[in-house]
């Protein structure tokens, strides 16, 4: 009886989670109705997919990941979501890293779980990301400096021209880009405006930018342009459609995948 439960529960979630990507923002009202289920366990239903990093709980109900292009996801939110694919960017990543490289890195999850790799390498980092500086601080190997700025609630972000003004002054071997989305012909764009002015500041502090990105980012555009893809000297992923990798190579971009991982 347990088993047919726990397979009732994952059946409604998995068409909950569907509906929701189809219709991008609901209520749990509207749920409770459709799927004839109580709201309590709608509630339940939503937090379950809240805490995998599936959808963003809102007031009152829910919302699609990917539902509004200027849409900032919480830090919490983010971190969960496509934990895998992450974790397998970095480790390739990280390869990347050499001894005293001054390496910067972008705000953002996957950049944290790049972070947790190289803390036992010596080099130095600069990073606007205070879960990664929190991260790196005990290392004893790792020169950390934090850019400085202005926290943006709820993601972690130090920002601001404070941040600008002094990316301005430094210069970095490598720099690690978190994307939103990003697209041969659109470029890199993300989903506040804030952050922009920053990681412009990042990419023209660096030698080299590495951007990383996980599968469900390709061949999309959200609110706010950062750079075109041919400013990109890497792109390390997950996956990729083959005709995306083609047309990144063109633009002299490298792209870093498992080729089994092109499709």
């Amino acid at each position: 009886m347990e088993n047919g439960k726990i397979m009732f529960q994952a059946e409604r979630q998995e068409r909950i989670l569907e509906y929701i990507n189809t219709n991008k923002k609901v209520r749990t009202k509207e749920l409770s109705r459709i799927f004839n289920t109580s709201m309590v366990t709608i509630r339940a239903d939503l937090n379950d997919l809240d805490e995998k990093g599936m959808i963003i709980k809102a007031h009152g109900g829910a919302m699609a990941i990917s539902d509004r292009l200027n849409l900032e996801i919480p830090s919490q939110s983010k971190s969960r979501h496509n934990i895998d694919a992450k974790r397998a960017i970095a480790r390739q990543a990280a390869d990347l890293v050499k001894e005293n490289d001054v390496v910067i890195l972008d705000a953002g999850s996957t950049t944290l779980e790049i972070a947790k790799l190289i803390k036992n390498k010596a080099i130095t980092v600069i990073t606007n990301d205070l879960k990664i500086g929190v991260t790196l601080a005990p290392s004893g190997s790792v020169t950390l400096i934090m850019t400085g700025g202005t926290v943006e609630p709820m993601v972690y972000t130090l920002c601001g021209m404070e941040t600008v003004e002094f990316l301005r002054g430094i210069k970095a071997n490598k720099m690690f880009l978190g994307c939103d989305a990003v697209d041969p012909r659109k470029g890199v764009s993300n989903r506040t405006l804030l952050e922009v002015g920053v990681k412009k500041a990042m990419i023209q502090a660096s030698e080299q930018v590495i951007a990383v990105a996980d599968g469900s980012k390709h061949g999309k555009q959200v609110f706010a342009h950062v750079c075109d893809a041919s400013d990109l000297d890497v792109l390390v992923t997950d996956r990729i459609p083959r005709k995306e990798k083609e047309a990144l190579e063109k633009l002299g971009v490298e792209v870093v995948v498992n080729e089994s991982m092109v499709y």
